[in-house]
């Protein structure tokens, strides 16, 4: 399935309902649907925050082939930003001696199965992978 979104704040609730129907439609194991939703959630935020001076839409891919999620998301008009390289986040810290940024990509990196990143010509493109834990039935 395939979507384009406005890079807004106001997208996020269809970005979520797109993906739940991609999800279900594929019938995607619900005790796995929390990752992604996540994922999807806080690169889609990123992209809105981080780019405020792009208008183009973010599009977004979704397919579910043998209980594998595999989302990509593109956006054009941007400055490259590597999500895959590792963030300096030290989670042990108590919360009042943390750095802000950089805690919600660490979390994807942890919480996805794979994470890939390409740039080329202003057009920056995420994808991830998720495993259901068991194949379809």
């Amino acid at each position: 399935m395939q979507k384009s979104f406005s890079r807004s704040l106001a997208s996020l609730s269809s970005v979520y309902e797109f993906t739940e129907a991609a999800l279900t439609a594929g019938r995607f194991a619900e005790a796995a649907k929390f990752p992604v939703h996540l994922a999807t959630e806080e690169l889609f935020v990123n992209m809105v925050e981080y780019n405020p001076e792009t208008s183009t839409d973010i599009d977004m891919q979704i397919d579910v082939v043998d209980a594998v999620a595999t989302i990509t998301m593109s956006e054009y008009g941007v400055p490259e930003f590597d999500v895959t390289k590792p963030r300096d986040v030290n989670i042990d810290a108590p919360l009042d001696e943390r750095s802000p940024g950089g805690l919600g990509l660490h979390l994807i990196q942890k919480m996805v199965d794979n994470l890939t990143y390409e740039y080329c010509d202003g057009r920056s493109t995420i994808s991830f992978s998720k495993q259901s834990g068991h194949p379809n039935v």
